[in-house]
């Protein structure tokens, strides 16, 4: 497993599978000491110092700022498994890999023009047009609508679908009213 000592109660765990946790007082962990790749089942695979994680999940630290800086890594039980500083400084093929797992976790359809926000019984029915084509969607609660510097929305439908509008200044004048009537 590339440990030089285990713990009785790590033992256990490798024997019964799980992976053993790692040491937090070297987080976060540096780029040169990890290795990503995706397996052919498109399941995440982490190395730290020689220990392997399978199916792990990473998950941006600061996911609407500082993109690339920090990256989690979570187990199937939603564990932190490692924090890394500095991903941008991976390795080619592990930047690759979990540029790839970031881009599905975090898919978001940029709105570039709003057809009609209508509001029914408390549910916004939004229709727009989005860099990906057309959509409708459902926003439930005004807390989904998240406004962030520099008149940027990032708006999750009742489905989880993440919409973003990038600066409603850049939108024509009939859709920058339609947001502001809505938010």
């Amino acid at each position: 497993m590339g440990q030089k000592c285990m713990t009785e109660r790590q033992e256990e765990q490798h024997a019964e599978g799980a992976q053993a946790p790692l040491d937090r007082d070297h987080w976060p962990v540096q780029p040169e000491s990890v290795k990503v790749w995706e397996d052919a089942f498109h399941k995440l695979h982490l190395s730290l110092d020689g220990q392997e994680f399978v199916d792990v999940r990473a998950r941006r630290a600061f996911p609407l700022s500082e993109k690339a800086d920090y990256v989690s890594f979570l187990d199937d039980k939603d564990k932190e498994v490692a924090l890394l500083a500095r991903s941008h400084e991976l390795d080619k093929e592990s930047r690759r890999a979990l540029e790839k797992a970031l881009d599905r976790m975090y898919y978001v359809a940029r709105i570039v023009r709003v057809h009609d926000i209508r509001e029914t019984m408390g549910v916004a029915h939004w229709k727009v047009e989005t860099d990906r084509g057309y959509a409708s969607f459902e926003v439930v609660e005004q807390e989904n609508i998240r406004k962030l510097p520099h008149d940027r929305l990032i708006i999750v439908d009742v489905d989880g679908n993440r919409f973003e509008v990038e600066d409603i200044e850049q939108l024509d004048v009939r859709s920058q009213a339609l947001i502001r009537s809505e938010t």
